[in-house]
């Protein structure tokens, strides 16, 4: 598949990479596929929202402009994520100790409790293209970004093809497949929808021991313990 020059603001079809390291060359990003029988995250969620079907997830509010950016972490479906991530917690750990571990190869820390993202149609959803460095994430950690609906065009994540380069693709997946990218170097956030689907998403990051001990992090919070679980993925 191909993937069009697009530059920041304008709309293109991304694609999908397989098998490449996250940010090499043309490529931004790669898709690891898991085991949705055993990690139903989707369902799971919908349950939780009381949601049958997750891209209908605020129909009626879609286009009302009743969410910006500044305030995209305090919807009632994140309260409800947050308050009873409980009910995901062994699923998302099992996640991480067999299909994240063998993925990263290493020994590596991993974000305590995921990033939900909702976004819904004719709205710019929560993320402003940045890159995680502004925000001070370290240097070697990666993005696993899970989607729980289908995720194309105008309702994913947009990740810049290379550094500095400002040409974006919008990444693809589904339920059971997972979009992993260098976020903390490269530029990635969210347009307006324009697909008439909502997008149900979350994320987190994972960091290899080596990378996190040669940053040398040990402030504002990310660190094991409080921002990274407390325990590593050996």
């Amino acid at each position: 598949m191909t993937t069009s020059d697009t530059s920041l603001g304008q709309v293109a079809q991304g694609h999908i990479s397989v098998r490449h390291h996250p940010g090499d060359g043309d490529v931004p990003y790669d898709l690891v596929q898991f085991n949705y029988d055993e990690h139903p995250f989707t369902d799971v969620v919908a349950g939780l929202f009381g949601e049958a079907e997750l891209e209908r997830l605020g129909a009626a509010l879609a286009g009302s402009d009743h969410r910006r950016r500044q305030t995209d972490q305090a919807s009632i479906w994140h309260r409800q994520f947050y308050d009873s991530f409980d009910v995901l917690r062994a699923t998302y750990r099992d996640l991480i100790e067999h299909e994240v571990r063998e993925y990263m190869d290493e020994p590596f820390y991993f974000q305590a409790v995921p990033t939900l993202r909702v976004h819904l149609p004719g709205e710019v959803g929560g993320s402003e293209f940045h890159t995680d460095r502004q925000f001070g994430h370290p240097v070697g950690e990666l993005n696993f970004w899970l989607p729980l609906t289908r995720a194309w065009g105008t309702n994913s994540v947009w990740i810049e093809r290379d550094v500095g380069d400002d040409v974006f693709v919008a990444a693809e997946a589904s339920p059971g497949e997972i979009i992993v990218f260098n976020a903390v170097e490269l530029r990635h956030g969210s347009t307006v929808n324009e697909t008439r689907r909502t997008r149900v998403s979350f994320d987190f990051r994972c960091i290899a021991v080596s990378d996190f001990e040669s940053s040398g992090m040990s402030q504002d919070g990310f660190v094991p313990g409080a921002y990274y679980s407390a325990d590593l993925i050996a």
